[in-house]
């Protein structure tokens, strides 16, 4: 799985201070006497919050009596406050590497304990010092079928060509919008880092009043669902629901990015060895295997895709069938360049 070696996930670097299957797991250790009732584990909501529901938070509480209490997503620079304040009451997150990259170099993490989070099977880059990979989604070029039968986009160089008329919806963060635009702008999947920034925002440049910015995974794939943008980057667990229940929305694998998404603990929690062992029990191949069945994102336990079947496998981005034309975001360039390219990003979209 070299293609994920260091890949990032769906959501972006943030700028830090600047404004329903039942699945046995029999392996968990127990929980001690000591152990809480509940634990607060923050992520996405949507169509990932009820696979994360069904598969992972139903079946701790029913083996470990354990209740778990989603909550909103937890943006970076809401975690850097909250542990600031030293007012943790978020025990596990759903974030990604590009943003626990630049928390976990400010001291806002927890490391991983992998004496109780098994990491033997996982893929490669996926048991990192600060946080844990959980699945890996697919970051796709997908269109408005209605849309396409005028023509639609092969790939982001059409994508990004002015002269291809069509309303464009794209994340409104630098992380993985700036990868689309590189690729947009010529670079190749081999040759994707460094990106080359002006060419990237030169691409930018030349359908700026054709976009339409989404901040969520469900808000992409309802922008194109309504025809509200013809064609867009989206993440494939968002869209492929929509399309298996007949909306107008396809989508490929080709050209597309994958991004992991990973469990973190916010430095100072009350509930850390509880926490660590919901994490352990998230990366039961069983259970990946559940998660995946339910939204299409790859698990990162190499043993669940032999649980999985070759249909489910074909509409996950890190099968061995999708991986020939993609690529993984690189953490290591955006831990070390992401603060500047950031600031240039939020810079150019309220610039008019």
């Amino acid at each position: 799985m070299d293609t994920i070696r260091n890949g990032l996930s769906r959501r972006s670097v943030l700028k830090l201070g600047a404004g329903t299957a039942a699945v046995s797991f029999l392996a968990m250790p127990a929980i001690g006497r000591a152990a809480p009732t509940s634990l607060s584990v923050a992520n996405g909501g949507g169509a990932l919050g009820d696979a994360f529901k069904a598969a992972c938070f139903d079946t701790f509480e029913k083996k470990t009596g354990i209740k778990i209490i989603s909550a909103p997503y937890m943006e970076g620079a809401r975690l850097k406050a909250m542990v600031e304040a030293g007012a943790v009451d978020i025990d596990v997150t759903d974030t990604d590497s590009s943003e626990a990259a630049p928390l976990a170099v400010a001291g806002l993490l927890d490391e991983i304990d992998y004496s109780v989070v098994p990491k033997d099977s996982l893929i490669d880059g996926a048991a990192s010092k600060y946080w844990t990979s959980c699945y890996i989604a697919g970051c796709v070029l997908s269109w408005n079928t209605d849309s396409a039968k005028d023509g639609r986009p092969k790939n982001w160089q059409e994508f990004f060509d002015p002269k291809f008329k069509g309303r464009r919806t794209l994340w409104k963060n630098a992380a993985q919008t700036m990868e689309v635009a590189a690729l947009g702008a010529g670079q190749t999947l081999d040759k994707l880092y460094p990106i080359d920034i002006d060419r990237a925002f030169a691409m930018l440049d030349g359908i700026r009043s054709s976009i339409t910015w989404w901040t969520s995974g469900a808000q992409s794939a309802q922008l194109l669902a309504n025809g509200d943008a013809d064609f867009g980057m989206c993440w494939n667990g968002r869209v492929d629901p929509v399309k298996q229940q007949g909306g107008p929305i396809d989508y490929t694998f080709d050209y597309s990015l994958h991004t992991p998404g990973i469990w973190s603990l916010p430095k100072g929690g009350r509930n850390r060895d509880t926490a660590m062992k919901f994490i352990a029990h998230c990366m039961d191949p069983e259970v990946q295997a559940a998660f995946s069945k339910l939204i299409p994102y790859g698990p990162t336990n190499d043993k669940a895709f032999d649980i999985l079947s070759a249909e489910e496998r074909a509409r996950m981005p890190s099968s061995p069938e999708n991986r020939k034309l993609s690529v993984a975001i690189d953490g290591d360039y955006w831990l070390e360049n992401g603060t500047k390219i950031y600031d240039r990003f939020n810079t150019w979209v309220v610039t008019k």
